[in-house]
């Protein structure tokens, strides 16, 4: 029988496949273990973040106060202490002008972090305030800069820090808000430059590029579906019921990705 959400027609040694090239698969599951060690293993045990009235209320407008109570439900699911994180906004509409003017592709940040006087500061968006959803991935990528930079946790390592910022999110249970954001930015926007560490494009949610030789490396749409995949092998879930409500390329990544790990002999899945 096809599993459920299978084009019959796909053979099913392709999906017995892992679903990202050996490198990537050889990436994330290094990295995920790396998570296991740094945060604990109980810190991917805590309950996955999804769209609910917990996280934000179905009136969601983007009030200043409802963004900073989001920023702080957030902070909660990372194990960030909320008292430690200042929040403040921008508009990316006034930085367009200076982009044109200097003749550069076209870039818009969608958020920021860093550090003041001990604190971490997030930067957000104000274009984004209307998108409870969007907005939550891009709070969890800057968090998650929090969890790595802010606690020291990647000085001297050899990686890509953006590609481990977003695996992060997976690891401390937002991976559902950034595999979809990914989703969201690739369908709707496209070309953008990059910006230094600690900033967050849109770009830099989808990993894509501004031609074929330039290439960042931030999480794919299958690259994110094959890391929750390992997320869920972590926690013991087999068909986790949320899978449904991921976008299509992150939940077909996810689910081949789940029937490629448990295929797999148990000394290599563990």
């Amino acid at each position: 029988m096809t599993p459920p959400n299978v084009k019959p027609w796909v053979r099913s040694d392709e999906l017995d496949r892992c679903p990202v090239p050996p490198k990537d698969r050889e990436w994330v599951e290094r990295w995920m273990t790396w998570c296991v060690k740094e945060f604990g293993p109980e810190a991917v045990k805590r309950e996955t973040a999804l769209p609910s009235s917990d996280l934000f209320p179905a009136d969601f407008a983007g009030t200043p106060v409802q963004v900073e109570e989001l920023v702080g439900r957030v902070c909660m699911v990372m194990g960030v202490d909320p008292g430690d994180v200042r929040v403040r906004y921008f508009d990316s509409a006034d930085e367009a002008p200076h982009a044109l003017r200097s003749g550069s592709r076209r870039h818009r940040t969608v958020g920021r972090y860093h550090k003041v006087d001990g604190h971490a500061v997030i930067e957000l968006d104000l274009r984004e305030a209307g998108q409870p959803a969007v907005l939550t991935a891009i709070i969890a990528h800057e968090l998650g800069h929090v969890r790595l930079l802010g606690e020291d946790r990647v000085q001297g390592l050899d990686v890509d820090h953006e590609r481990l910022t977003d695996l992060v999110t997976v690891f401390l249970g937002m991976g559902f808000f950034t595999a979809n954001a990914a989703y969201t930015f690739t369908k709707s926007v496209q070309r953008f430059s990059a910006l230094p560490l600690g900033d967050l494009t849109e770009r830099m949610l989808t990993g894509t590029a501004l031609d074929p030789t330039h290439h960042l490396g931030y999480l794919t749409e299958r690259q994110f579906g094959y890391a929750l995949a390992c997320y869920c092998l972590l926690r013991g879930e087999t068909d986790p019921p949320w899978s449904r409500r991921l976008e299509p390329g992150a939940r077909a990544a996810l689910q081949q990705g789940l029937r490629y790990l448990h295929r797999r002999p148990p000394a290599n899945r563990d």
